[in-house]
């Protein structure tokens, strides 16, 4: 019975949308009934960073606090959530809970008296802009000069979560239920303002170490950065926990098509080990997963082949636990210098799906038009973290060869052409570090270099499909460029 009703409901929900859907097919097509760019230059809860950047600590210790909030809502049972990041229809409704989503915070400041950073990330499949800045306009009584200089939120990309962007709902209706999205910005703001005011002094330390059997890469030319990134946090006074700062690339994707169940995935479990095993605070903050990076849960990473692949998830959360055991242990000590900056980016929207998604207002996201093209402005942001480890930031999936480098060649590329940009981590030096923060302050789908985007559903070309369109990647690189060449003078 429980079935037909999705059916009926979902048949029922199409229906009375094709009105809306209609419309928003002809907005797509004609470009017609979109607003002028904002006449605003900075959007308004937009934070730029850092007024000035430092080369030398001024402090000798960092001082860092952690926060969490559960994000599960408790009536699962009685209210309708859509799952974020399974296409369906009818759309999948959640009907329980294997773990909890959270959200999770941790400020760092280096102590210099030019302010703090904050870094959260959602136990979701990609949270919008717009919410992000009402997360900020929360914290506007501490953020500015000496307090709060940077607000930077992201997503674990989820698939099991809560449908936060409104993609997975019965098109052309949101999946967004904005009771939901309201309590996951309050919950996200008392978060952030909560580790902001229980930061604490002590040594901050960095490690990294490749993985490459760990992760699996579903498109050319398969460049990845295979690498697990851990920072740690180790306070001066007793008492008070360490924290875990990981970061690595890879989809939180391993319930199976059919489950209707809430998850946070291998946050979830990495977390659970983390904190039961060394009674330490744990914050996982995703990495660069466009070309549809995975987890690679094969026996050569001494996972039984007979486990169902949650339960290979499991067992993959906690090997990559003792690893961060590991890397803690050879982790080297970090200069307190932190400098952040941020950029605003218009990306044009050529991708008919996007544009549709955009018209029918299923996402909070306000596209206008510009000399006949329609753009959504986004963000962008820096991070030095020491004075060798460089964070690039993404708001979306990106492609890792847009930060790396190895781009498909003009003969091997869809479009027979070259990318016309180096890939980012080419502006810094052989010693540094170059970390990928992703689907931070948006979720702008997937950023696929140029040279090879496909809109034709090529085979291979996935990931096209939920992108911005055929120019992402190099407004990405070019405003990125722009940026660093901006705070290299």
């Amino acid at each position: 019975m429980a079935v037909v009703i999705r059916w009926v409901s979902a048949i029922m929900a199409v229906l009375l949308g094709l009105p809306t859907l209609l419309v928003a097919v002809f907005q797509s097509v004609t470009k017609i009934g979109y607003d002028d760019r904002p006449v605003a230059e900075i959007a308004e809860n937009f934070l730029e960073g850092s007024k000035e950047f430092i080369d030398e600590a001024e402090s000798e210790y960092w001082s860092a606090g952690f926060a969490r909030r559960v994000l599960t809502p408790d009536d699962v049972d009685k209210t309708r959530y859509f799952l974020g990041g399974f296409l369906k229809f009818p759309a999948q409704e959640a009907t329980g809970v294997i773990d909890d989503l959270c959200v999770r915070a941790v400020v760092l400041d280096d102590n210099s008296g030019r302010g703090a950073a904050a870094f959260a990330w959602i136990d979701a499949v990609g949270f919008m802009n717009a919410d992000i800045k009402d997360i900020r306009e929360k914290l506007s009584d501490i953020t500015g000069d000496g307090k709060l200089i940077s607000i930077d939120v992201g997503s674990t990309h989820a698939h099991s979560a809560i449908d936060t962007q409104g993609l997975w709902g019965n098109i052309p209706n949101s999946g967004r239920n904005e009771k939901y999205i309201e309590a996951v910005v309050q919950k996200t703001a008392d978060a952030i303002r909560e580790a902001y005011n229980n930061r604490t002094e002590g040594n901050l330390y960095y490690a990294a170490e490749s993985y490459p059997d760990m992760f699996w890469d579903g498109r050319a030319p398969r460049v990845i950065d295979d690498k697990i990134h851990l920072f740690h946090f180790v306070p001066n006074t007793v008492g008070k926990k360490e924290i875990y700062i990981a970061n690595f690339g890879a989809h939180p994707i391993h319930l199976e098509w059919s489950n209707s169940e809430l998850s946070a995935d291998f946050p979830y479990y990495i977390e659970k080990e983390v904190t039961t095993e060394k009674n330490a605070d744990f914050i996982f903050i995703q990495g660069a997963i466009g070309g549809a990076i995975h987890t690679d849960l094969g026996p050569q990473n001494g996972i039984p082949e007979n486990l169902t692949a949650f339960e290979k998830m499991q067992e993959y959360s906690n090997i990559v636990a003792d690893i961060l055991y590991g890397l803690a242990e050879k982790a080297e000590v970090v200069e307190p210098i932190l400098n952040v900056k941020h950029a605003q980016v218009d990306f044009e929207v050529n991708n008919f799906i996007f544009l549709l998604v955009a018209s029918s207002d299923m996402c909070n996201v306000h596209p206008f038009k510009e000399n006949g093209k329609v753009y959504m402005s986004s963000e962008i942001g820096y991070v030095e973290i020491g004075k060798n480890i460089k964070i690039v930031e993404a708001p979306g999936e990106v492609i890792p060869e847009i930060v790396y480098g190895g781009f498909l060649s003009a003969e091997d590329s869809f479009t027979g052409t070259e990318y016309p940009y180096k890939g980012i981590a080419t502006h810094f030096g052989e010693e540094d570090e170059v970390l990928v923060f992703g689907l931070c302050n948006d979720a702008v789908g997937y950023i696929v270099p140029d040279n090879d985007y496909s809109s034709s559903g090529a085979e291979g070309h996935y990931e096209e499909t939920v992108s911005t369109g055929s120019k992402s990647a190099s407004a990405y690189s070019k405003a990125f460029f722009d940026l660093l060449n901006e705070w290299s003078k």
